[in-house]
């Protein structure tokens, strides 16, 4: 299956061309931003796609699947809006140092059927100017692979530090304070570690640090699937696949 995916025409317009950060917290881009209110779905499952800008206007959203397809990296799968979108508020501090967004979602997307696991981004592009960013989502399946391919995405967040250095990573305290929160309502910003991409802001550290390695395997073809951390709190669900990779 992940072969005959690989075949379909691919593209290199999942990637973004223009971002911008705030000069205060310069790890977002209120210019727009978002979030999926769900990191796994299985096909036939909703998802929300929760949006804010800066000044009111429309956005939508290009949906892409990453793998190899002829070494293009993504293959666009849907276009959804546009929608029009309005600032969402920053969430204040709250116990535990949590910052949740309670955005109200652009819409409901429901995955198709046929769409194969795998990870998923949501280019958003607004009508009123040229700055974009991703929303990031995994389709994940039940059916038995060689490999699976969990990501990450408990770390992501632990050192997502939107909107303003709000990471499990920053507390004054110290790198381990054991009464801290991240939640997984809200963007993910911009990553400044070892290895850092502007054009990578919204994508949590998948294309930082996974998807070279997802490319790769997709691009010999090899039988893989895709899970959220999440996902492997049922043993059952590393058990159906031969291997798994963390």
């Amino acid at each position: 299956a992940i072969a005959a995916e690989n075949r379909k025409p691919g593209t290199l317009d999942w990637q973004l061309t223009y971002a911008r950060f705030d000069s205060g917290a310069k790890y977002r881009s209120s210019l727009i931003e978002g979030y999926a209110t769900k990191t796994s779905v299985r096909p036939g499952q909703s998802v929300g796609f929760c949006l804010s800008v800066q000044k009111p206007g429309p956005v939508h959203i290009d949906i892409y699947r990453m793998g190899h397809y002829q070494g293009l990296g993504g293959r666009h799968m849907a276009r959804l809006g546009p929608f029009e979108a309005k600032p969402q508020a920053t969430p204040p501090v709250a116990d535990m140092r949590l910052r949740q967004c309670r955005w109200t979602p652009a819409t409901e997307f429901t995955v198709p059927a046929d769409w194969p696991s795998g990870v998923y981004l949501g280019k958003l592009s607004a009508g009123h100017h040229r700055y974009q960013s991703y929303i990031v989502f995994i389709v994940t399946s039940d059916k038995p692979a060689d490999i699976l391919f969990q990501c990450s995405t408990n770390t992501w967040q632990a050192y997502n530090k939107w909107p303003d250095a709000y990471s499990l990573y920053t507390d004054p305290r110290g790198a381990h304070a054991r009464d801290v929160s991240a939640s997984f309502d809200r963007p993910y910003g911009k990553y400044a570690q070892i290895y850092e991409h502007p054009l990578s802001l919204g994508s949590g550290e998948y294309l930082l640090w996974e998807f070279p390695l997802a490319h790769w395997l997709e691009q010999h073809g090899y039988d893989v699937t895709y899970c959220s951390n999440a996902d492997c709190l049922d043993a059952a669900n590393i058990t159906r696949c031969k291997t798994f990779l963390s």
